[in-house]
């Protein structure tokens, strides 16, 4: 007995559901490349905000100088610091940090603290006016603030040793130090004023 083909395959429900079961798998692969893309977009916008949560401080220096009084050298730093995260923060501490060369060329560091009480002893002429920071400082989210950081070093701490760097470290209310790259600072010779 001989088999008449069927020249009508359409109308077999096999070949239907073969071609349907296609199309779901297409729509399904589209859909779930689209998804994939849209979770990475999500996961993107998500890991920049929680960047932007990360506690950072940006410093810019606009002036610094260096004055010789009897006994002592004084520093001080025209700043302003900007915080360009989605958080409140704090400069908490801010401290000058002195590299010097002592006797067959031993480095040694030294930390001074801000002490603000300099402020009688900022120069006015050809320097900027400014507020003197007093620690705390608050610095709301995407706020800048700008003053002076001020410093006094006693002669007899580093001896006679030479000053070869300066950078100036602030730490805010959450541990976070941020450090300037080396310092040049303008010399100021009038001793008329006392440290």
């Amino acid at each position: 007995m001989s088999v008449i083909p069927n020249d009508n395959f359409l109308a077999d429900p096999k070949v239907w559901i073969s071609v349907l079961a296609l199309l779901v798998s297409f729509f399904s692969a589209l859909l779930s490349w689209r998804s994939g893309k849209n979770a990475a977009r999500a996961l993107a916008i998500s890991e920049n905000q929680e960047r932007r949560r990360q506690p950072q401080l940006g410093l810019y220096l606009f002036n610094g100088y260096r004055r010789r009084v009897p006994n002592r050298q004084l520093f001080g730093f025209l700043v302003s610091v900007s915080n360009p995260t989605d958080i409140n923060n704090s400069v908490a501490l801010a401290e000058l940090q002195i590299t010097y060369l002592l006797e067959n060329d031993v480095e040694a560091v030294c930390r001074l603290p801000h002490n603000p009480s300099l402020g009688e002893n900022t120069p006015g002429e050809g320097m900027p006016a400014a507020t003197v920071f007093s620690l705390p400082v608050r610095i709301d989210a995407h706020q800048t603030v700008s003053g002076w950081f001020l410093f006094g070093l006693d002669n007899n701490l580093i001896g006679k040793g030479t000053i070869t760097r300066h950078k100036l470290i602030l730490g805010d209310t959450h541990g976070v130090p941020t450090i300037t790259t080396v310092i040049g600072l303008r010399e100021w010779t009038d001793e008329g004023k006392k440290g």
